[in-house]
């Protein structure tokens, strides 16, 4: 009687072994099959069907292009990748790992027409019936070029990108999504009492500017590309000058490029044509400066629609005065040897071109323009991207 209850758990056991293995060689077949079919839709370029099969939540990590987060950024990401003729692509050594019925991990060797490369992780899961995308985590480590041969691949650069007076980092999002999206580290900070940062106008000086991007470039392993809009010309002027090691190019989007010695106050005394210059008044305390209101739209951004423009309107903050009277220390030894480039703005209300030209002139390696208002981060944010890719690096 013994003996034939042990033959049956036996029995029982190895049934439930076999419904396991079962379960597990399903849903390998399942994903392989998912996987196969994602392959074939990027070879035949159906975009749509190819970000149909991340889930909403998914992540991508793209190496070395970056980050991306969501179904609608992924779809952004891929959509130029195919149609810049990107095809062919095979998946071969890959290997499932089952982690339960609704979820399993991919990993494998890629090659297409334009490189190869690796997938550490494609995170599969279930969801009412079919399988999507959690994650998608794959690096490129070869590229060739139309005929084939290998490439080196492009060098990845940081690029920390200052705000403009008044403004905050959030000035920055579309561009730096283009600057993302090619795979390149983007650095927006807030400097004190601008976005999220809180700090009063009377206790902010211009000091506690430089320090808060010192302090980031003291955190990088490499050189950045380091960009001042506006007033914050100067802002990284200083900046250039006490960390000359950690800047490769200096960039000044229709910002004040000053000599040693200017300031701010200094630099728009006598200014004509300028709608900010204009309008700018300071409180009765002295301690921060404005724009009149019903004029900031034309002095700064009047390219853009009035509609566009109330939505950005409430993260408008007073700028404290107290950087505005900085007078710029700087040397030739140092600052000057570091190589500068200007984005001037034809249609800047702000600083008017003649203005911006006189700045920059014989003080740059190239100019580069484009027919915007003061803030082509909102109007033409694309074209600005497009442009702080050229910087020589």
């Amino acid at each position: 009687m013994t003996h034939k209850v042990n033959s049956i758990l036996v029995l029982f056991i190895l049934a439930l072994l076999g419904i396991g293995c079962s379960c597990s060689n399903n849903v390998e077949k399942e994903v392989l099959k998912a996987s196969k079919s994602w392959v074939s839709n990027f070879n035949m370029g159906n975009i749509t069907e190819i970000s149909n099969a991340y889930a909403e939540d998914a992540i991508m990590v793209a190496k070395p292009f970056g980050f991306f987060e969501g179904k609608k950024s992924i779809r952004e990401f891929w959509t130029p990748f195919i149609q810049s003729g990107a095809t062919n692509l095979k998946y071969y050594n890959a290997k499932v790992a089952v982690i339960n019925d609704t979820k399993a991990i991919l990993s494998a060797n890629w090659s297409m027409n334009v490189g190869n490369g690796i997938i550490t992780n494609e995170t599969w899961i279930k969801q009412a019936g079919e399988w999507k995308l959690q994650e998608d985590h794959f690096e490129v480590k070869e590229q060739f070029d139309e005929n084939g041969n290998s490439v080196e691949m492009d060098k990845k650069e940081t690029y920390v990108l200052v705000h403009a007076a008044w403004l905050g980092a959030w000035q920055w999002n579309n561009v730096a999504k283009f600057l993302k999206g090619k795979g390149h580290t983007v650095i927006t900070p807030n400097l004190p009492g601008h976005g999220s940062d809180k700090t009063i106008p009377a206790k902010i000086t211009m000091k506690d500017y430089v320090n808060t991007i010192t302090n980031i470039l003291d955190a990088q392993d490499e050189a950045v590309v380091l960009v001042g809009h506006s007033f914050n010309g100067i802002t990284v002027s200083r900046v250039a000058e006490l960390r000359p090691k950690k800047v490769k190019s200096l960039v000044y989007l229709t910002a004040f490029l000053l000599p040693e010695g200017g300031s701010f106050f200094g630099a728009v005394q006598g200014v004509k044509g300028s709608k900010a210059v204009e309008n700018f008044r300071l409180s009765e305390d002295k301690t921060y400066a404005y724009v009149e209101e019903n004029e900031i739209q034309n002095a700064f951004a009047h390219d853009i629609p009035k509609e566009a423009f109330d939505k950005a309107k409430p993260y408008i903050v007073p700028e404290p005065a107290a950087p505005l009277s900085y007078e710029l220390e700087t040397t030739t030894d140092i600052f000057g040897k570091i190589p500068k480039y200007y984005i001037e703005c034809t249609e800047d209300r702000a600083i008017p071109i003649e203005v911006q030209r006189g700045m920059y002139k014989g003080k740059v390696a190239k100019v580069f323009t484009l027919n915007s208002s003061h803030t082509p981060n909102f109007s033409q944010p694309r074209k600005l991207a497009d442009i702080l890719l050229q910087i020589p690096k």
